[in-house]
């Protein structure tokens, strides 16, 4: 049974905004299984309103995965307190924000605010997938994943020689500084961890400016972005007086990864 949905899965992550469309044959070379196999596959999840036929044989993305979408985001209660925050900082701050969350290996985006400038960066849409190596929000998530996790998703990369290990270091700089940053070109971003009343990193802030007024800006992001985060998290309950203390974070515990929380170091 967990081998018939590992499959489902890796069919339905073949679908990006770049593919949004498949054939049996295509899906049966790029798993590397049989066209029967991948057939059977395709019209199961046909039937259960996952995928949608079209009348050229082909498959497209079914309507029953935007109502499933409905569901997840009216009962994901953070998101409403991000909204909120993130329409009043977007326009206190005047750039562009975002908040995305990790789940099953992907950075996906969850609210954001547009900034109010012609030439501000334009933001992903909700329900969007970013790069979980190649973004200022994909790296402050994964920087506070276990270990387990991010050895996955550099497997799945399948990085150059030496890349691991410089992603590993980049990841651990991002929990040394409590943020995270990306240049990708026409656009510079920093980003913080949103924390539940754990302490948990449950989401990453990010803002995101264009290169144009990135240089003047870039010693500010990082300390808005980070008050933009803690904002979001005391409205979810999450209070530190200790600043980096009492934040929990994925550990090796005698082999096993455990949530723990840092100790606090008085004086």
């Amino acid at each position: 049974m967990l081998g018939t949905f590992e499959k489902a899965r890796r069919v339905l992550d073949l679908y990006s905004t770049r593919y949004p469309e498949w054939g049996v044959t295509e899906v049966a070379r790029r798993l590397e299984i049989p066209a029967s196999s991948a057939h059977l596959l395709m019209t199961s999840l046909t039937h259960m309103g996952l995928l949608h036929r079209t009348v050229a044989g082909r498959y497209r993305l079914g309507f029953k995965l935007l109502a499933l979408s409905q569901i997840l985001l009216s009962n994901t209660p953070w998101r409403d307190v991000s909204r909120e925050v993130l329409s009043a900082a977007a326009q206190r701050h005047a750039e562009a924000l975002h908040v995305a969350a990790f789940d099953g290996g992907q950075v996906v985006v969850v609210a954001r605010g547009a900034g109010p400038y012609a030439d501000s960066v334009i933001l992903p849409d909700v329900g969007a997938v970013l790069p979980a190596l190649e973004s200022a929000s994909g790296r402050l998530l994964l920087a506070h994943r276990p270990w387990n996790v991010v050895k996955r998703v550099l497997m799945e990369a399948d990085l150059k020689e030496g890349r691991a290990e410089e992603t590993l270091q980049a990841l651990e700089q991002v929990l040394q500084d409590g943020y995270s940053v990306y240049d990708a070109g026409p656009s510079w971003s920093a980003a913080a961890g949103v924390r539940n009343h754990n302490g948990e990193v449950i989401a990453a802030v990010c803002v995101s400016v264009p290169v144009a007024r990135h240089a003047e800006q870039r010693a500010a992001l990082p300390q808005i972005v980070l008050g933009i985060g803690h904002e979001i998290s005391e409205r979810l309950g999450f209070f530190s007086a200790a600043g980096a203390e009492d934040q929990a974070v994925w550990t090796s515990v005698q082999g096993e990864e455990r949530l723990t929380v840092r100790p606090r170091r008085d004086g």
